[in-house]
């Protein structure tokens, strides 16, 4: 049971990270909506971005769109039929947003203690704070997980990464109780086996992951007051991931650099003129690093200052 330390913990929980963004932003004189689906990118009679309709309908009219929705979204859902280049519109639709991971956020009662600790205080401590990696003892073990969901079953014995924010972050939960993330490897989108929509198949698979952790704390399962489950189809559905993929795109060789999100469009800019990428599907891809959105700001100033010229 590998430990990495050194991760860094937002207080408040990650939404902090976006309350801080929007504070700057409103300062600066920005004005934010929430709660405001887009329908569609709305575009003038010169083929130019024009804004955005809402979809009650109502319109956001500006000459410069900046998306941070993935490429497929953007792209095939957004934008209307019949205005992008057809090689693009390929490149786009066949990019891999296949994902194998799922989220479990839980509520439990008291820390886990591992036996590798030998400690018996219920006390945090060292063992509790950093990345706390679960189930990839060898390499054959974390192959076998990857090709099982690969032919379309969950792992029988998946690769999680706990984390448990609440121990440096006191916050995020009432005294004595704890937050524990895990990011579990390897779930496939459908399953062959059953359907992520089945209650039962989906506490089946949660509990799997609970004895899992069982094995290396004793006693873990019983410490769960509750817990949430997002599976790729629910990060698709519930937060626009398109298959699930959190970097909006898989993180291979040939989807990285000049090549994200496809071949000839790595600047932010699209071929829709107006229209700009700012998302994790843009270089240099997915993680909490703001660099899409701060590269393609720049852009963005740079095209502007070219047209007032």
């Amino acid at each position: 049971m590998p430990l990495r330390l050194g991760l860094i913990y937002v207080e408040g929980g990650m939404g902090s990270v976006s309350m801080a963004i929007s504070s700057a932003a409103r300062e600066a004189g920005a004005h934010i909506v929430t709660r405001a689906e887009v329908s569609q990118l709305m575009i003038n009679d010169s083929g130019r971005v024009n804004g955005v309709q809402l979809a009650d309908g109502a319109q956001v009219h500006s000459s410069i769109v900046l998306s941070n929705a993935t490429p497929y979204k953007t792209f095939m859902d957004l934008v209307p039929g019949n205005i992008l280049p057809d090689d693009f519109i390929l490149s786009i639709k066949h990019s891999d947003y296949s994902s194998g991971t799922t989220k479990i956020n839980l509520a439990v009662d008291k820390l886990p203690q591992f036996q590798c600790c030998k400690l018996s205080h219920p006390d945090p401590g060292p063992q509790h704070v950093g990345t706390i990696h679960i189930g990839s003892e060898s390499m054959e073990e974390i192959h076998s997980a990857c090709q099982e969901a690969v032919n379309g079953l969950p792992s029988r014995r998946p690769i999680i990464e706990m984390t448990i924010p609440s121990v440096l972050d006191k916050t995020i939960s009432p005294p004595g109780n704890h937050v524990i993330n895990l990011f579990i490897q390897y779930t496939p989108y459908k399953p062959s086996d059953g359907s992520w929509m089945d209650p039962a198949y989906r506490d089946s698979f949660a509990n799997r992951c609970f004895s899992l952790i069982d094995e290396y704390a004793p006693g873990f399962s019983s410490s769960i007051i509750g817990y949430d489950m997002l599976t790729p189809p629910d990060l698709e559905r519930e937060i626009g991931l398109t298959g699930g993929n959190i970097f909006h795109g898989a993180m291979g060789l040939d989807s990285l650099f000049l090549m994200r999100p496809v071949k000839g469009w790595s600047n932010y800019r699209t071929p829709l003129q107006g229209l700009y990428m700012c998302g994790s599907g843009t270089h240099p891809g997915g993680g909490v690093m703001g660099a899409p959105g701060r590269n393609a700001a720049g852009i963005v100033l740079q095209d502007l200052k070219k047209s007032l010229n």
